[in-house]
């Protein structure tokens, strides 16, 4: 039970509401509770999620390493789905669960990426080598993006963890429908 209870959906407000176009997941029914952010946080979310630089499932797989980190169960239950739906394999998120960025399960450049955005997400440094290693494979946009997201994602798994919201994960691809509509408003 949230310490908090979730907002219901008439208790939104409006922009929120029809920049959603559809189901709002619990942590924006959490965030409702500021309302004067609530939905420029969605939309900076929806922009991560839907018209970023990075591939699908390179943002997928730093999501997933940032829920691991940031011990955020509610963050990895709802990105389970999500990134099956854009490739991530069984293997890949066991290997991440375990804090394993360097399995062979990755290619080296994602190894580079997740190793670098765990050691960004678990420090305010990240070491040369790390950047180095990283940098040989992803733009200074994507890299950007990468710690952006780290910092969106440390937003949501703090109201979800200390909030305690209730997991609310979809089993199909409907999450990647609704961050896609609420992009394209």
């Amino acid at each position: 039970m949230s310490r908090i209870p979730c907002l219901d959906t008439e208790a939104l407000p409006e922009s929120l509401r029809s920049l959603s176009q559809g189901r709002i997941i619990n942590v924006y029914r959490m965030l409702g509770h500021a309302p004067r952010s609530v939905t420029q946080i969605a939309r900076l979310g929806a922009s991560l999620f839907a018209d970023a630089s990075l591939s699908a499932m390179d943002r997928e797989l730093l999501i997933l390493t940032y829920g691991t980190v940031f011990e955020a169960e509610y963050e990895w239950a709802q990105h389970v789905p999500i990134s099956r739906a854009v490739g991530v394999t069984d293997e890949q998120r066991a290997a991440l669960r375990a804090q394993r960025y360097d399995a062979e399960v990755f290619t080296p450049a994602q190894q580079a990426l997740i190793a670098f955005a765990a050691a960004a997400a678990a420090s305010p440094l990240v070491d040369d080598a790390r950047y180095a290693a990283v940098s040989a494979h992803y733009t200074e946009e994507q890299i950007v993006e990468t710690l952006v997201l780290a910092g969106f994602y440390y937003l949501l798994a703090r109201v979800c963890t200390v909030l305690d919201v209730e997991i609310d994960a979809a089993e199909s691809d409907e999450l990647v429908r609704m961050a896609q509509s609420m992009h394209a408003n």
